[in-house]
């Protein structure tokens, strides 16, 4: 077996080592050693767990996971500047299919080199805690940001239809009749926007069976809301089986955020429901050019931790991006932002921000969820929007006292 030390070339661009001070690196360099392996050697089996990180320096391997998906990795390509099968244990069997290189490293040797640690022969070196670092092996969140940056992230286009009335509603000469030819192109939002001027939400004095009447009843700038919320499950799609789970996920959360921010919004001062439903329903669309992304390149989320990393960072910068390019009002892309500050401190009244921040809250109660967040009370935002209650005797806690709304509510997204 040969072996050789690390080119420069190599350290500089395999992550997170080309990331290392310049001493570092020359450690690293000074006391790791490649390994070759013949064609069909198993470089590493599903289910072992050594603690080591393995680049594939050149040649080809076949990576198989338990579910027979194969891929084949080749050295000098994007995928093999990463860890392959950067799981703890190991998920997939690497095999070479040519003659291989390796560098086979321990993952805390790693984590010391890049906080700056000197090492001695003897040294021992425990795995530091999850932090940012971890970041720096995370193939899907380099790739994306790697995007952004290029300006060739692919974004979700509004749909067609929202688009449309979308438009015809700036105008200022706008009618009912013209957004309702408009809007009865498309019959399946016709009949829920029929649904919702009759639900709990919007219910006048009589039923309406037409859209016009409908299309009246609500307003148009609430029609305009609401079939972009309508039509918004149209961006939450997969072909992969893993990312539709993931997406699905996304989607049945923003639904119940949705909800619970339309009925908050009936209870307050200042705040329109159908505002409400669609700011629950697009404060985490930043997570779409994500998975969609990873969509693409399955590989990309054999590890769910490295995936939920990228979502958790990535998403609201992405959001804002999504929600500029739609041209929502700035309110919009200021929540898609901080949809997820917890502790969000202002001096100013309660907006659809704090509306969001507290149904999420609410949406984990009584789940596993919850233990891992605030109570939605303790946190400010929950505290302004109290002070906007139009019965100061009532509760924004609608997760209480208004379940079969909510239920009603999910209803109109089926």
């Amino acid at each position: 077996m040969s072996t050789r030390n690390l080119t420069n070339e190599e350290v500089n661009s395999l992550f997170p080592i080309r990331n290392f001070s310049d001493s570092s690196k020359r450690q690293l360099q000074e006391m790791a050693q490649t390994e070759s392996f013949d064609t069909n050697s198993i470089l590493f089996s599903a289910g072992s767990n050594d603690d080591k990180q393995v680049y594939l320096l050149e040649g080809k391997a076949r990576l198989t996971l338990s579910s027979n998906q194969e891929r084949i990795i080749e050295g000098g390509q994007m995928e093999a500047r990463f860890p392959i099968d950067n799981n703890t244990p190991h998920r997939a069997t690497a095999v070479a299919v040519e003659p291989v290189t390796l560098l086979s490293i321990k993952r805390s040797t790693l984590d010391a080199l890049m906080n700056g640690v000197s090492l001695g022969e003897n040294t021992e070196v425990e795995i530091l805690e999850e932090n940012e670092d971890s970041l720096l092996y995370n193939q899907l969140y380099f790739e994306v940001t790697q995007e952004m940056q290029a300006d060739k992230l692919e974004l979700p286009s509004i749909p067609e239809t929202a688009i449309k009335v979308r438009t015809a509603i700036s105008d200022p000469h706008a009618t009912s009749d013209k957004i309702a030819r408009i809007t009865q192109q498309d019959p399946a939002i016709t009949a829920q926007l029929i649904k919702v001027a009759n639900s709990p939400l919007f219910r006048g004095r009589e039923r309406i069976e037409a859209l016009p009447p409908a299309i009246t009843r609500l307003g148009l700038k609430a029609i305009s809301n609401l079939i972009t919320t309508f039509t918004m499950r149209m961006v939450f799609n997969a072909k992969t089986k893993d990312v539709k789970e993931l997406i699905s996920a996304l989607w049945l959360h923003s639904r119940d955020v949705a909800g619970i921010c339309a009925i908050m919004a009936k209870k307050l001062k200042g705040f329109n429901t159908d505002k409400a439903m669609l700011a629950g329903l697009i404060h985490d669309i930043g997570a779409i050019p994500i998975l969609t992304h990873a969509d693409k390149h399955p590989n990309l989320i054999t590890n769910k931790r490295d995936v939920q990393h990228t979502l958790e960072k990535l998403t609201p910068v992405i959001g804002k991006m999504v929600l500029k390019k739609w041209n929502f009002t700035e309110d919009f892309v200021e929540l898609a932002l901080n949809a997820e500050s917890w502790e969000r401190k202002t001096d100013q009244p309660a907006n659809y921000t704090d509306l969001v921040i507290v149904a999420q809250l609410l949406s984990f109660r009584n789940t596993p969820l919850q233990e891992k967040h605030p109570e939605p009370s303790s946190v400010p935002a929950y505290e302004r929007l109290s002070k906007l209650l139009k019965d100061p005797s009532d509760s924004i806690d609608v997760i209480e006292n208004a379940q079969e709304e909510l239920a009603n509510i999910k209803q109109l997204f089926n």
